[in-house]
C-alpha cells in the first residue's frame, strides 16, 4: 500500500484593500505644500493584525532566508497585546519588509508588488487630495482616534493601549482607510534623512514612521507629521500596513 502523500495548506492573510486613485494631491504642510501626482495603488484598509502576521511566522518566515535579503533578521517577539484583531506591534522595519516579500510570493505576485508604502503614498491615503490635517477633516474630533487626548485637553480619552482595528470608522480617510491617526505608528519605506531612498539595506539609517499612536498627543496625529526611528528597534506602539501596486481579490 502506497503511503498517502502529505499536503500542505498555506494560510494566507485575508486583507481588506482600498483603491487610491491616480492623480495629484497636496503633500506636506506649511504655507506652500507640494503638489505631487501618483499612479493608482491599493492600500490595506487597516494595519496588519497579530493574526495576519502570524501566518508569516507559521509558514516559516523567520527560517526562510529568501525573505531577509539585505535585511537584519531578529528573533520574533510577541506583540504587546496579543489579541488576534489588534495591530501587530513589536515588529521592526526589517520584519515588516520581510512580511511583504513573503506575501507577494505566496499570492503568486511579482516581487515588490506588495510592499510598505512610501510616505508620499501613505500620506495621500491618509488625507486625500486636498491635504486634510486629519484623515476626517481639518479639526480634531474627540473619539475619532486612539491617542492621548488628555495631554493637550483635546478630549477625555487616554486608553494607554492599542485597540482592535476598525473601531474608529468615523475617523476614516477620504478613501475609507481606517486607523491612520493614532493606535500605532506605521513604518514606511523611506529613509528619514534621505527620503528618496526606499531600498532595503543594513546601514541602520532611520526609517520614516507615520500616523501617531495610542501613547502620543494631538500634534502627532496629523497626517503630514513625519517621525523616525532606527529600523531595528521594536516597541509596543509601532506596526505597519501594506500596499499593493495591483488590485487583489479577497482570499476565500
Amino acid at each position: 500500500m502506497q503511503p498517502i502523500p502529505q499536503t500542505r495548506t498555506l494560510r494566507v492573510p485575508d486583507i481588506s484593500w482600498i483603491e487610491i486613485p491616480a492623480g495629484p494631491f497636496l503633500y506636506g504642510e506649511g504655507k506652500q505644500p507640494t503638489t505631487l501626482s501618483l499612479d493608482a495603488y491599493w492600500m490595506a484598509k487597516y494595519p496588519i493584525t497579530n493574526q495576519q502576521f502570524k501566518t508569516f511566522i507559521d509558514d516559516g518566515g523567520y527560517q526562510d532566508e529568501h525573505w531577509w535579503r539585505d535585511l537584519k533578521k531578529p528573533e520574533p517577539q510577541a506583540s504587546r497585546w496579543p489579541q488576534t484583531n489588534r495591530p501587530c506591534t513589536n515588529v521592526d522595519w526589517y520584519e515588516a519588509v520581510a512580511f511583504t516579500r513573503w506575501l507577494s510570493a505566496v499570492l503568486g505576485l511579482e516581487e515588490n508588488t506588495i510592499r510598505l508604502p512610501t510616505e508620499q503614498e501613505w500620506e495621500k491615503a491618509a488625507r486625500g487630495e486636498r491635504g486634510l490635517i486629519y484623515p476626517w477633516g481639518n479639526e480634531y474630533q474627540s473619539g475619532f482616534a486612539n491617542i492621548d487626548e488628555t495631554w493637550d485637553k483635546a478630549g477625555p480619552w487616554k486608553l494607554e493601549q492599542t485597540t482592535a482595528v476598525g473601531l474608529y470608522p468615523h475617523g476614516k480617510s477620504p478613501y475609507q482607510a481606517e486607523d491612520m491617526a493614532g493606535t500605532v505608528w506605521e513604518w514606511c519605506l523611506n529613509k528619514y534623512e534621505k527620503p528618496e531612498v526606499t531600498e532595503a539595506d543594513i546601514s541602520g539609517d532611520s526609517r520614516v514612521l507615520r500616523g501617531g499612536s495610542w501613547l502620543n498627543f494631538l500634534d502627532f496625529a496629523r497626517a503630514a507629521d513625519r517621525n523616525r526611528n532606527l529600523p531595528g528597534l521594536r516597541f509596543n506602539l509601532r506596526g505597519f500596513r501594506v500596499l499593493s501596486s495591483v488590485p487583489i481579490h479577497a482570499v476565500r
